[in-house]
């Protein structure tokens, strides 16, 4: 779809960055960081390693940055892309191989670590019941093998973000026709607000009244809820021209609304701020590009990361982690990203 609507009797392209404006960024290193910490936390936390809680550590903020991410740059692949198919396409090129390989493949290796004898584990209903609820993304309905770990225990954790992942690209499309349809700059800010309230109220209301709505507890992080970050990463990239001047200015305030956030308990300004936060790292931090590698490898090592994890606990048993263990299973899911990049996701690019 190319961009043809208008803001405020300018085309939405002159608002939109340019190509050059994002040469030298530092997301990919964001996004690398922000990996590396939640492959961290997941190793001390899934381990039961006895060490203080680090405060910078905050998985939740982590995968609450990949989605201002998504929001950002998912947004932009649309507007460049040729045509609805087109921007499709390219979407499940990147999201479903590495999916389907972490959910299958893992399912396979483990065979290893189940109670159960290969030829009862594969004939089992609660293996075939794994994979069908994960191949559509329900994770949350089947999250265990047959025996696997000593039975009840998520195979692989990380797995609940895809669907909200996969709700963004589904509801984007959305979006954007009725951007097209609003064509001013003020109205189509009006949309956005709109959806970030709408979506912090989802979080805020339905986390703290579930028992009293008799809901689960787990609706309220689904995809609604996480609708306030996506979109703000699209309101950064449609206000592209006016708020990267203003990053600098704004970044002091973010930051003191970002904190105050831990200490009243409440994210109801938590995608505002940290949004603000991550647009001024990527575009001012630019040293922070050394950090991080030429090829974003963030997505196949989150996927594959979560296993590693389990199984690697499983052989060393629980609060026996080390600094070697940690390294063992980031360079480990590094690999297989990389494995999996050169051989399978280049082939279908």
């Amino acid at each position: 779809m190319h961009t043809s609507f208008s803001l405020d009797g300018t085309a939405v392209s002159a608002s939109l960055p340019q190509k050059s404006d994002l040469q030298n960024n530092a997301f990919n290193a964001l996004r690398f960081i922000c990996c590396l910490m939640v492959i961290v936390g997941h190793s001390l936390g899934i381990s039961d390693t006895p060490v203080p809680q680090l405060a910078w550590m905050d998985l939740h903020v982590c995968v609450c940055v990949f989605f201002i991410l998504s929001g950002f740059w998912v947004t932009k692949s649309f507007v460049s892309s040729a045509s609805l198919k087109d921007y499709a396409l390219k979407r499940i090129k990147r999201l479903l191989p590495l999916y389907y390989l972490a959910v299958i493949g893992f399912a396979v290796c483990c065979v290893f670590y189940s109670d159960l004898d290969a030829v009862s584990y594969f004939t089992s209903g609660g293996f075939w019941k794994y994979l069908a609820w994960n191949a559509v993304f329900l994770n949350f309905m089947c999250p265990d093998l047959p025996g696997v770990f000593g039975g009840g225990i998520p195979i692989n954790g990380s797995l609940w973000t895809i669907k909200v992942e996969l709700g963004f690209y589904l509801v984007l499309p959305l979006l954007l026709f009725i951007i097209h349809k609003l064509k001013t700059r003020t109205k189509i800010n009006l949309l956005f607000a709109a959806v970030y309230i709408g979506s912090v109220l989802w979080y805020f209301l339905l986390g703290k009244y579930y028992a009293e709505l008799g809901i689960p507890y787990q609706l309220h992080y689904q995809l609604p809820g996480y609708m306030s970050f996506f979109v703000m990463g699209m309101a950064f990239l449609f206000n592209w021209d006016v708020l990267v001047r203003r990053l600098s200015a704004l970044v002091v305030p973010a930051v003191i609304v970002f904190a105050l956030h831990y200490v009243t308990g409440t994210e109801l300004l938590l995608p505002l701020s940290l949004s603000v936060i991550v647009m001024w790292a990527g575009t001012r931090l630019t040293f922070l590009r050394s950090i991080g590698v030429p090829v974003d490898y963030t997505y196949g090592m989150y996927l594959f990361h979560f296993p590693l994890v389990q199984m690697l606990t499983a052989e060393q048993g629980t609060g026996s982690f080390t600094a070697l263990s940690v390294l063992l299973i980031v360079s480990a899911a590094f690999f297989l990203s990389f494995i999996s990049d050169k051989y399978i996701q280049k082939k279908i690019r």
